[in-house]
């Protein structure tokens, strides 16, 4: 296996000739499964490992960025604190006041205290008296300031086949979800009671909507690496109140943690506002009057203002985007109504400075999405927030670019899905089903997104006529090809067309389009079969002897009901016995073959398209009268005359009528050059004449008398 795994894993790996070589020394199919089982083993390991890795380095990740945000935000301490001590030279004259502050905040404090304990003490106990029906769950009370929000009883569902595994009770706490398994106790009174199965935080955890499919109804997800479990509500109520309780849980927590940063970030700033100004008590009076003006200056403006810069570089580094742009809107609305002073100057060109870092940030980001490799169904969704953001910041045109190459690319990578394989129907329908769903999704988001933007609108239309573009390109290079008969090709055109009408619902009409790139190809291939179909009609002629048709009773019958589905039933009065026809196989061949034609070229029928499918339907049913005129005329053909106007008059009156019908029903006018043809079938019946009596002439009875 080891030598295996060096092989796959080395750099000139020949996938080709390590196939080779593996055939040639395996003796039989016994060993080649052996390899095969050997090869999967392996890859069945590298995923495993995959995972883990992945996993590992994603809470790397997460504990990095914790870190580096931690720096950061201690950097800008530091800095900001360096700032202010020229500051703090002007603010030693309040020194005498401080004591009495810090009086009142001890008392206030030791208040706040005291009736934080009487708090926490009668959580602990409702926590006691919660848990005490849930064995080793008890542990969980020890953690100062867990509460419990929610809790109830679930079913838990097999994460692939959806079925029943067991009952279990949930409890969602400020910071954990803990699941336990119901004990089987042997008598019915009493509360029931549980044990402690799992306890997952909420940190690590995610709670994930399933939508009802199946038998797995009112059901929701957890994914807890490298668990994922499924449970399912008794209600639809009981479901949301599970989402909102994990929702606001996972909410609160992050306030929680933002408080307690904020928190210490005030205790460190307060220590370091106290540390200098007792040493420096002595000289307040000559050195506060140094720098009192712009001390004066900095005292009089807010203290988030004068932190906005940090802020706003710590929201974007933790990736709060939302917080950023509040804050950033916060700030400039400020210094748009206050008045122009260096220090507010310095500021706005700090706050400019970070509008445009949260710009290529957000930048970055849909770039970074539209050139992934694998795009998930919820590309589009995540992107929402990073678009609006951009649209907010006045970045509106940038962001429309940035939201179509993510279609683009989500685009592309829905139909690299789609492989050919089997019939050309089915995968052009799939095809054309996905594209056009697709589009019309990314469209109907996008109007979501910019619903009173004409220039993104025009946009989104010209970005529409390219995928169509691109889409008909493909389809051209696999259906028009000469072994597609004229009905699949017919009904893959009818199948893109109703995929395109979908389009239309959000006001975007691009069928003239689509026809526009399918009508040269279209028009070659209907001459083309136009010429195949005359050209086999000739052949056939060639070999005609109109010879009525001898079929069985069967399938006579099932002959006529085709024919009568067509359209073109064949009168009682052609049926000479229960199993002869008067009409040839060459005319029910012909007849059948001539109107699929017709409802094919009618069924891609388009103004532009008429004069060539005017042009074939004629083209085909003169080379047929034609043979039938010849017939007719022909003296070798004088038996078979009644078959022959048999058949001319099935032609001329039924199948030609269906066409006519046909056509005057799709285009809204007559076929009047097929009238032309229909009234060129025309022949005298021929009378039974009786022979001709000799001419009578004087001629002596007896040209003698010797005998008489």
């Amino acid at each position: 296996m080891t030598d295996l795994m060096k092989n796959l894993g080395s750099d000139d790996f020949n996938p080709e000739k390590f196939v080779k070589e593996l055939s040639s020394q395996c003796v039989g199919v016994d060993e080649l499964r052996q390899q095969r089982a050997k090869i999967q083993i392996l890859a069945d390991s590298t995923s495993a490992q995959l995972k883990k890795n992945v996993y590992q380095n994603y809470m790397q990740f997460i504990e990095t960025a914790k870190e580096i945000s931690h720096l950061e935000s201690e950097m800008y301490q530091l800095s900001q604190l360096l700032g202010e001590q020229r500051s703090l030279l002007g603010t030693l004259g309040a020194i005498g006041a401080t004591g009495v502050v810090f009086d009142e905040n001890i008392e206030t404090q030791n208040g706040e205290s005291h009736n934080a304990g009487t708090k926490e003490e009668e959580q602990k106990s409702k926590l006691i008296q919660l848990l005490e029906n849930v064995e080793g769950a008890m542990s969980l009370v020890e953690t100062p300031g867990r509460i419990c929000l929610h809790e109830g009883s679930l079913l838990e569902l097999d994460p692939l086949e959806g079925t029943p595994l067991k009952r279990i009770h949930a409890y969602l706490f400020n910071d954990v979800l803990m699941i336990a398994s119901w004990l089987a106790t042997g008598g019915r009174r009493g509360p029931p009671r549980y044990k402690m199965q799992a306890v997952y935080d909420l940190q690590s955890l995610a709670v994930v909507n399933v939508r009802d499919l199946g038998t797995v109804k009112l059901a929701f997800k957890l994914l807890a690496f490298p668990d994922t479990r499924v449970f399912q509500c008794a209600t639809a109520t009981s479901k949301k109140e599970w989402l909102d309780k994990c929702e606001q849980a996972k909410k609160a927590r992050l306030v929680q943690e933002d408080q307690t940063k904020s928190v210490d970030k005030d205790r460190n700033l307060k220590d370091e506002h106290i540390a200098p100004s007792r040493s420096m008590s002595l000289d307040s009076n000559t050195i506060g009057t140094e720098d009192s003006p712009e001390a004066e200056g900095t005292e009089s403006l807010p203290e988030w203002l004068l932190e906005v810069a940090e802020d706003l570089d710590s929201c974007i580094a933790q990736r709060h985007f939302e917080e950023a742009y509040n804050l950033l809107e916060k700030a400039r609305s400020y210094l748009s109504e206050a008045q122009t002073t260096p220090v507010l100057v310095g500021i706005k060109a700090k706050v400019d400075d970070r509008a445009q870092s949260l710009v290529d940030v957000l930048t970055k980001e849909l770039e970074l999405s539209s050139e992934a490799k694998s795009l998930q169904g919820g590309g589009l969704r995540s992107a929402r927030r990073a678009v609006r953001l951009l649209i907010q910041l006045d970045q509106s045109v940038q962001a429309c670019q940035l939201f179509l190459r993510l279609c683009n690319a989500a685009l592309k990578a829905q139909l690299k899905r789609v492989k050919r394989e089997g019939p050309t129907i089915p995968y052009v329908k799939q095809l054309s089903a996905i594209a056009f769903s697709n589009v019309a999704e990314m469209a109907r988001e996008f109007l979501r997104i910019f619903p009173n933007s004409a220039n993104c609108t025009s946009a989104l239309v010209v970005w529409c006529g390219q995928e169509v573009n691109h889409l008909t390109s493909h389809l051209i290079k696999q259906v028009f090809i000469p072994q597609v008969s004229t009905n699949t090709l017919a009904e893959c055109i009818v199948a893109v067309r109703s995929h395109c009408d979908q389009l239309t619902q959000l006001g975007i009409d691009l069928r003239y389009q689509l026809d526009g790139h399918l009508r040269t190809p279209l028009a070659r291939a209907l001459q083309d079969a136009g010429e195949k179909y005359v050209d086999a009609i000739k052949v056939r002629a060639a070999e005609d002897t109109w010879r009525p048709s001898n079929q069985s009773s069967q399938n006579l019958q099932k002959l006529m009901t085709e024919l009568e589905d067509l359209g073109i039933g064949v009168p009682l009065s052609y049926m000479t016995s229960e199993t002869w026809l008067s009409l040839t196989s060459n005319t029910l061949a012909f007849s059948r073959l001539y109107v699929g034609l017709l409802e094919d070229c009618l069924s891609v029928n388009t103004p532009e398209l008429m004069i060539t499918i005017d042009s074939v339907l004629v083209s085909v049913m003169r080379a047929q009268v034609q043979h039938l005129l010849a017939s007719l005329s022909n003296p070798k053909f004088k038996q078979e005359r009644k078959v022959v106007e048999d058949n001319a008059v099935y032609i001329r009156d039924i199948v030609i009528g269906r066409g006519l019908e046909l056509y005057q029903s799709a285009t809204a006018r007559p076929f009047t050059k097929l009238v032309t043809l229909k009234d060129q079938i025309v022949f005298e019946p021929v009378a039974a004449t009786k022979p001709r009596p000799a001419p009578r002439t004087a001629v002596t009875k007896y040209s003698t008398t010797e005998y008489i």
